[in-house]
C-alpha cells in the first residue's frame, strides 16, 4: 500500500484553510463576548460596586465584633469610632459613584441657568 503525501503547496493550502476556520471561530467568540458585555455592562458594574462595599462592610463588622485595635482603613489615623472609619474609607468610592450619577444633572442645570441668564425671557406686557 502506498500512502499519499501532500505536496508543499497542498500543505500550505490546508494550513491556510485551518487558519481561516480558526480565525472565524475566534471572531464569533469575540463578537459574542462583546455582545454580552454590551448587554450586561450595567449589572456587572453594579455587582462590582456592591461586592466591594459589602466586603468593606463585612471587614468593619468583623473588626467591631472582634474588638481588634488595628485600624480598618489607611485613610484614618484616629481610632475613635469604627463607623466613621467605614464612612471615610468608602468616601472615595462613594464620591466617584455620586459624581458619575449627578454630573449630567449638574451640567444640565448649569446650562439651563446659563442660557436663561444670557438670553433671558422677555416679559409679556399686559394691555389694560
Amino acid at each position: 500500500m502506498s500512502t499519499y503525501k501532500l505536496t508543499p503547496l497542498e500543505e500550505l493550502r490546508l494550513e491556510k484553510k485551518r487558519e481561516r476556520e480558526e480565525r472565524n471561530i475566534a471572531s464569533q467568540r469575540l463578537s459574542y463576548q462583546l455582545q454580552y458585555l454590551s448587554d450586561n455592562w450595567g449589572s456587572m458594574i453594579t455587582r462590582g460596586i456592591t461586592s466591594s462595599m459589602k466586603t468593606k462592610f463585612v471587614e468593619t463588622i468583623d473588626t467591631l465584633s472582634s474588638g481588634n485595635d488595628y485600624s480598618v482603613t489607611p485613610y484614618v489615623t484616629r481610632k475613635r469610632n469604627p463607623w466613621v472609619n467605614l464612612a471615610l474609607s468608602n468616601l472615595p468610592l462613594l464620591g466617584s459613584v455620586t459624581w458619575k450619577l449627578t454630573k449630567p444633572a449638574i451640567i444640565a442645570f448649569v446650562l439651563k441657568k446659563g442660557t436663561s441668564l444670557l438670553f433671558g425671557r422677555k416679559k409679556k406686557k399686559i394691555k389694560s
